[in-house]
């Protein structure tokens, strides 16, 4: 026999939840007599109702068959006023007062509880109502109750799978230790063996019965509830999740609104046409065309209703209709779905994206053709469709904001340590994946070695076609568009769909969030991490407070800058950077110096060696045998090209058999390459794969005049092919060379230091080649299978 027994009507009306207390609207809107239909109708035999701290909805349906009187108080342990709920079931009118009087205190509520031999469980006994609830309440409650809620229809399963290993597997000794430690009597003759129960907990009518609590026979409900009162009884049905939360939440806000606002009239509001498209779910058929007339006269009622509007609540309608006409898809990749929250789900993802995306182009728009009014009109859209999709975010939060706790109390009881992780699976976000830079080099050669050591990493990306054949584990979310970085248009970032992002992260069941980039897919990455209380790791991979100082040369906008990258990595658990002297730069600019940890790079010696030099492979660009100069790299300003080229003119005035080889793209490679014209400085575009590794071994010196690398992969790179190198004495590219005497490190903000060290190391032929093999021993101990087992 089965039972909903955690099941609320519109007698509820005192929300928890942000979303709803911020329209002002009450918890629940569901009829008794409604809710009692629906469980019968999905295979309930008993029905009860269960509002907080009130019976009117159980007595308005006691008259109907196989119903008994229930209700869910809210008592508190009087010492913190940490708050817990209790249903306690079949109770009289009397007991209700009684227990209305004695609830304020958890301790004399349980007292008469057990004295009238009320059947009564703790509800979600995981959940912090209150935020109040710590390991030390859990062990009273083992001690003081033997009945409790394990499958919630509104929750997701995490809380119940702990509930399940901790407390069905309590040993007499551990009940009498926590007794004697918190100075309690254990209920009944056996407490170490619990009870479990099962309920909706809905509050939407959608969703009661989804959850519910299996008996053996019983022809009436005294029988039933003899045996729930004996513990003849189990859990059954399906936990919740953030998506049915949702829906839910849309079910109640779109009651609020279409009793509130509509009241027999249309009106326009476009948060009431977003919760009505969510409630409905899938589109529907479109209706048959409209006469010639009433079209005519429907445009013009639509414009009147639109003059009364501001401007933000007009161009919301608008792009609504646009949106609603052109039927948009959600992005490419999602698995199937089928039940009502996913279909709600699949709506909200179109329009909540579809119209960020909207208004984001908007304001960038404005913002580049300096009109700050109509920018902040456009901020202020945005905020109205973040609160179209508050029910999603608040979702996301609730059912996972109590995280940290459930890992305290699985590591507090032996048989819950295997559940203090979620898994062992994390996540690697990241805005660049298929570019030629370190960002990606780093996240594909990680990604590829975790997977063949059998920890595998999903990489997530934002790209308009995915790669194949890849040997790592990658989701892909198709953009919804794309943005040109300003002063830098070669380098575009795609905007995600954020709501998918988020969704994901939560089914995969991740433990983790690893952050690449403080770019679109990153924000959405982070957001995520913070909804679902996951430990989140930032990999400072770019310097791009000296980037925007470099392309812009605005202090301000540098100063800006840091303080974006202070927010972004500030609330993270662990933060890696490539080299020592980034870490004592984030440290001095404000970044945590507990959270700091050095992770170098690492470079692949089967691909990266001396014996790949080739002294004719030069010829293909008109070289000849000349000594080679090699700079390998993206071709942009903050890459300090410039300096290198005069700095190599000089030098060919002293040593004219040196050519200088540039191998790499960018947006500065066409003037470059103008104002260079010259026999003995080749731009060869990118080179991949075999032809980079014979570049390198076929050139003699390595030349990097970058001050802004974190790192400088290229340098491992040149060093693995027996090439010593000159660099900055800025950046991450010094603590390569200056380790094993592997190269020279110079200032590079003008060309004379870097021609003395070009001279120097071309004229000393020994010296450069016993720089040579001190560099191959460096990048000998920076293997890539290193640097994974120390990630």
């Amino acid at each position: 026999m089965k039972a909903d027994l955690h099941l609320h009507s519109k007698y509820s009306d005192r929300p928890t939840e942000w979303f709803l207390r911020r329209i002002g609207a009450p918890e629940c809107f569901s009829e008794p007599e409604d809710l009692y239909r629906h469980c019968r109708a999905h295979g309930m035999d008993f029905v009860t109702l269960t509002d907080h701290n009130r019976i009117d909805g159980a007595l308005s349906i006691a008259h109907l068959p196989g119903t008994f009187v229930s209700a869910e108080f809210t008592t508190y342990f009087p010492d913190d006023d940490c708050k817990v709920h209790c249903l306690a079931y079949d109770i009289t009118e009397a007991q209700f007062r009684d227990i209305q009087t004695l609830r304020p205190s958890i301790y004399d509520l349980r007292l008469y509880l057990i004295e009238h031999d009320i059947v009564h469980a703790i509800a979600h006994p995981l959940f912090r109502v209150n935020d109040a609830l710590t390991v030390k309440h859990v062990e009273q409650l083992l001690v003081m109750f033997n009945r409790f809620e394990v499958m919630n229809g509104s929750r997701h399963t995490r809380a119940g799978d702990l509930v399940a290993a901790v407390f069905g597997q309590l040993t007499p000794e551990l009940i009498a230790e926590l007794a004697s430690r918190h100075g309690l009597s254990p209920a009944g003759p056996t407490p170490w063996i619990k009870r479990f129960t099962g309920g909706s907990d809905d509050h939407s009518g959608v969703f009661a019965a989804c959850a519910y609590t299996v008996t053996p026979d019983a022809d009436t409900t005294v029988a039933f509830l003899e045996h729930l009162r004996a513990g003849r009884h189990e859990a059954g049905g399906s936990p919740g999740g953030s998506l049915r939360l949702a829906h839910s939440l849309y079910q109640i806000a779109y009651s609020y609104y279409r009793s509130r606002f509509t009241r027999g009239g249309s009106g326009t509001s476009v948060l009431g046409e977003v919760f009505k498209r969510l409630i409905e779910g899938a589109e529907r058929a479109p209706a048959a065309p409209p006469s010639r007339l009433r079209s005519w006269v429907e445009r013009v009622a639509r414009r009147s209703r639109l003059r009364k509007l501001s401007h933000t609540e007009r161009t919301l309608v608008e792009e609504f209709t646009r949106l609603r006409e052109r039927g948009v898809t959600t992005a490419a990749g999602r698995r199937p779905t089928a039940g009502r929250e996913d279909q709600s789900f699949e709506t909200a993802c179109r329009i909540s994206q579809e119209l960020s995306y909207a208004f984001v182009k908007q304001l960038m728009a404005h913002a580049s053709e300096g009109r700050l009014v109509d920018g902040l009109q456009s901020l202020a859209s945005l905020g109205t469709v973040v609160l179209g999709i508050a029910p999603y975010l608040t979702a996301f939060g609730m059912q996972h904001k109590d995280e940290r706790f459930l890992q305290d109390v699985a590591a507090r009881f032996p048989t819950g340590a295997g559940l203090k992780c979620r898994s062992r699976r994390r996540v690697w976000v990241t805005d660049t994946f298929q570019d030629v830079n370190g960002v990606a080099h780093t996240i594909r050669s990680i990604g590829s070695r975790s997977q063949a050591l059998g920890r595998p990493i999903s990489v997530l990306t934002c790209l308009e076609q995915a790669p194949e054949a890849l040997d790592l584990d990658l989701v892909n979310f198709k953009p919804l568009g794309f943005f040109a970085l300003p002063e830098y248009e070669m380098q575009q970032l795609a905007f995600p769909p954020f709501l998918e992002v988020v969704e994901h992260i939560e089914h995969s069941n991740a433990y983790e969030v690893i952050i690449s980039t403080p770019g679109p897919l990153g924000l959405a990455g982070l957001l995520a991490a913070r909804l679902l209380g996951l430990r989140t790791c930032g990999i400072y991979h770019t310097d791009f407070p000296r980037y925007v100082r470099c392309l812009t040369q605005d202090e301000m906008l540098e100063q800006a800058t840091w303080r974006y990258m202070q927010w972004f990595y500030g609330g993270m658990d662990t933060i890696y950077v490539p080299s020592e002297c980034y870490r004592r730069q984030l440290a001095d600019n404000g970044f945590d110096a507990a959270k700091l940890h050095v992770l170098p790079r690492g470079v692949d010696l089967d691909r990266f060696t001396p014996a790949k030099r080739d002294p004719a492979f030069w010829s293909r660009f008109g070289l000849n045998g000349n000594l080679k100069l090699l700079y390998v790299g993206r071709i942009s300003r903050e890459k300090n090209l410039q300096t290198l080229i005069d700095a190599f003119r000089f030098v060919r005035t002293s040593t004219p058999n040196v050519d200088l080889v540039i191998v790499g793209d960018g947006p500065d490679r066409q003037s470059l390459e103008a104002e260079s014209a010259d026999s003995h400085i080749a731009f060869t575009g990118f080179l991949h794969g075999e032809d980079l590794a014979r570049a390198y071994a076929s050139a003699d010196l390595f030349v990097f005049p970058s001050a802004t690398d974190t790192f400088g992969n290229v340098v491992l790179e040149a060093h693995a092919s027996g090439l010593a190198a000159i660099v900055s004495t800025d950046g991450g590219p010094a603590e390569i060379v200056n380790r094993n005497g592997s190269g020279l490190a110079v200032d590079v903000r003008t060309p004379a230091p870097m021609c003395a060290a070009i001279r120097e190391l071309v004229w000393d032929t020994q010296r450069r080649r016993d720089m040579g093999e001190r560099a191959v021993e460096t990048a000998r101990q920076h293997r890539w299978e290193h640097v994974v087992e120390r990630f």
